[in-house]
């Protein structure tokens, strides 16, 4: 994907950027970033059991748990992703945004502060934009960063679901005071379904989610067994590879619980596709 002008393209920059993950997952979101800049991932944060299981076996990287452990050091990393908790915005919760003890964004902020990183990718459920969206956007204005952001849905990338997420990018500006965000919506007049199969951007998503939406190509699982949800059917939905999770060592529950608060790799990449076609991204790059 080229940046138009006199600005690099993305597809140059393959530099072995380094990224930090917090609130990992299963890396969903990470796998996506990791494909589309051509990143090194080098670190995770996560409390969960379940989601410290899947990146021991998925990525083999240190996971430095609560996220607090990490404001302040001096770890190097230019990249940040975060697909921070949805609880406190979530429509199918309580929704006391910023009151919410889950409500973990203020030391995500001090960690970028800190450490200023080259690239921010954020993401969070459709409700946030109604609730505690402008907090971060000015929280990101004062640490000096411009931002973007995009509804996308899984649908958008040919997913038999909706499952419409808010993904944000900010990047250093020349006015620290400055934010200028600009809302794209994505709708059917400016989606296409990604030929994963054949994008040459992206070799690691290529390798383990190829025609993953792609009903003529690959059957779906049953999505019930002996009555009850077939889990995998569940993984097939959030366009994972058969056992990306429910091969892992953990109950079916935690298995249910890590499905439900994860992202659809081919629905970020898509999200990235969107926000990153923009002179800015390429000079913060450069």
């Amino acid at each position: 994907m080229c940046i138009q002008g006199n600005c690099v393209s993305v597809v140059t920059l393959r530099i072995s950027m380094k990224l930090l993950s917090l609130c990992t997952g299963y890396g969903g979101l990470d796998l996506a970033v990791e494909a589309y800049f051509g990143a090194e991932l080098i670190g995770c944060s996560d409390i969960d059991k379940a989601s410290s299981v899947a990146i021991d076996t998925h990525f083999k990287v240190p996971n430095y748990g609560d996220l607090k452990n990490l404001i302040g050091t001096d770890l190097k990393f230019d990249i940040l992703t975060a697909g921070y908790p949805c609880q406190p915005f979530s429509t199918a919760g309580n929704r006391k945004g910023t009151n919410d003890k889950r409500h973990i964004w203020p030391h995500i902020a001090q960690i970028i502060g800190h450490s200023r990183p080259r690239i921010i990718v954020l993401e969070n459920v459709r409700g946030h934009l109604s609730l505690g969206f402008k907090e971060v956007l000015a929280d990101l204005a004062t640490l000096g960063y411009d931002a973007k952001w995009s509804l996308v849905r899984a649908s958008d990338v040919g997913a038999p679901h909706q499952r419409a997420r808010i993904f944000v990018i900010a990047y250093p500006n020349s006015d620290s005071g400055r934010v200028s965000p600009q809302n794209q919506r994505a709708t059917n007049s400016n989606t296409k379904h990604l030929d994963w199969s054949h994008n040459r951007q992206m070799p690691k998503l290529e390798r383990r989610f190829a025609s993953r939406f792609d009903m003529s190509m690959q059957k779906a699982p049953d999505p019930l067994v002996n009555g009850k949800l077939n889990i995998r059917f569940v993984e097939y939905m959030m366009g994972l590879p058969e056992g990306w999770v429910t091969d892992l060592p953990i109950s079916r529950s935690q298995q249910f619980k890590l499905l439900g608060n994860g992202v659809v790799p081919q629905q970020a990449y898509y999200a990235l596709q969107l926000l990153c076609d923009t002179p800015e991204i390429g000079e913060n790059l450069a």
